[in-house]
């Protein structure tokens, strides 16, 4: 009995001296949980939903309570006023190739950016371990024995505080380059979606974490989730085919990554990434490309005032080397939407390589005749490219970056020509001048 008794003293020393390294708020917090642990052991409290759902909001207080003097977006020295009195050391880090300046408290590291903008945070010493499940799994037994769901506003609320807290966490560990442990918290994310309260399918949670386990070489199951993602409706345009077809190639599973293209592509036919991967396949495997012209005839029949599915077909064209097709169906889409600029610039661009094409004929040819008229061949191709750069110039208004691209273009043109004609050389100097200003 006497030796029952030392260890019970030493225990009680134990927890006293640990209770000790915490503040009087941190040890109130512990209490009040363990207060509320301890009165469901009574199974008629226990078969009750109110002491439920206040144990789940008591492991939420805990959980978040390392980080409740702090918030994203915050001034260094506003978050270093409110966490007075703590000690802590500063150090720099890189995280995904940005810098980061890290405030190392004794149980959280704060991450601000360049300018001393608090960009996210990392809790090293929880108060308690998994609180954040603990309050779900409260909440959920609160929920079931709510049998008129009288506080289902406040289960909403608090399932959802819950969802948010683990998809930041995923996503602040991704910022910190901690993939895995990233991947662990989205995959919690989207479960934590996955019960009667909430009832929904998280597909950016499940989109996440299929793109970390992805990354952490976990294939069979980042295909699992990208499939979960399509069944429930959810494709970011067309990325998520893209992702898992890439997926099925680098298993070797051509029928798969096949169909997944075909499908990726019959909904979203703009998909760059997915028309890519149609069009390589077809010049890896000697295929027929008309499948990739059904596909996107088929698109045309559904929304034939759709300028952009007749730039994809050009664009298909061009690749495959049609470039006549190309350009009338660049033309094309033009035609149905003179807004739209990408058919009519790439227009240009076909032009202005083709005139690039025959020039380093011309600079190859040792016959004068032949090549004066290779010389011909250029002139006539950039004088070809100068209305469609003209047109998409005017209508890239307001996209600076395009219109410079464009304006390079079309000095390089004018400049050729500017001997030629007052108007040649008035263009010539438009053009400079709108690309040295951007450029220098």
């Amino acid at each position: 009995m006497k030796r029952v008794f030392i260890l019970m003293m030493v225990a009680a020393i134990t927890v006293s001296a640990a209770a000790q390294t915490l503040s009087k708020k941190e040890q109130d917090l512990l209490k009040y949980a363990n207060k509320l642990e301890t009165s469901l052991q009574n199974p008629k409290k226990a078969g009750t939903s109110e002491p439920w759902y206040k144990l789940s909001q008591a492991y939420y207080d805990i959980y978040s309570y390392p980080v409740s003097d702090v918030y994203q977006n915050a001034q260094q020295f506003e978050v270093r006023l409110l966490t007075k009195g703590k000690q802590f050391t500063t150090e720099e880090r890189v995280c995904r190739g940005e810098t980061y300046t890290v405030d190392c408290y004794a149980d959280k590291d704060l991450y601000y950016d360049s300018n001393g903008v608090l960009q996210f945070w990392l809790v090293k010493k929880p108060l308690m371990e998994d609180a954040l499940a603990k309050s779900l799994d409260a909440l959920q037994k609160a929920y079931k024995l709510d049998e008129y769901n009288y506080k289902t506003k406040k289960y909403l609320e608090t399932a959802e505080k819950i969802h948010t807290a683990y998809h930041n966490t995923g996503l602040f560990y991704y910022m910190a380059g901690d993939q895995a442990t990233a991947e662990d918290f989205f995959e919690k994310a989207y479960k934590s979606t996955e019960n009667p309260i909430l009832n929904r399918v998280d597909t950016i949670g499940v989109y996440y974490t299929a793109l970390m386990a992805r990354d952490n070489g976990k294939i069979d199951k980042a295909i699992e989730l990208f499939n979960k993602d399509l069944d429930a409706g959810y494709a970011s345009k067309g990325e998520v085919y893209a992702a898992l077809a890439d997926l099925y190639r680098e298993k070797g599973d051509m029928e798969h990554f096949k169909e997944t293209l075909e499908k990726g592509f019959s909904a979203y036919p703009e998909n760059q990434q997915i028309l890519v991967g149609l069009i390589n396949y077809n010049l890896d495997t000697n295929g027929d490309s008309s499948k990739l012209f059904e596909l996107i005839h088929q698109a045309q029949a559904n929304e034939p005032n759709n300028a952009s599915l007749y730039y994809v077909e050009g664009d298909i064209n061009k690749k495959l080397g049609n470039k006549e097709a190309a350009l009338e169906l660049f033309q094309k889409s033009y035609d149905i939407d003179n807004k739209y600029l990408f058919g009519i610039v790439n227009k240009g661009i076909i032009y202005y390589d083709e005139a690039l094409e025959y020039q380093d004929k011309a600079n190859a040819e040792l016959d004068d005749a032949k090549y004066e008229a290779l010389l011909g061949e250029v002139n006539n191709s950039l004088k070809k490219a100068i209305e469609p750069f003209e047109q998409s110039y005017e209508l890239a208004s307001g996209d600076l970056e395009l219109q410079v691209a464009i304006a390079e273009y079309l000095k390089n043109i004018y400049f050729r020509f500017r001997m030629e004609s007052d108007e040649y050389m008035a263009a010539y100097e438009k053009y400079n001048a709108i690309y040295k200003q951007a450029t220098e």
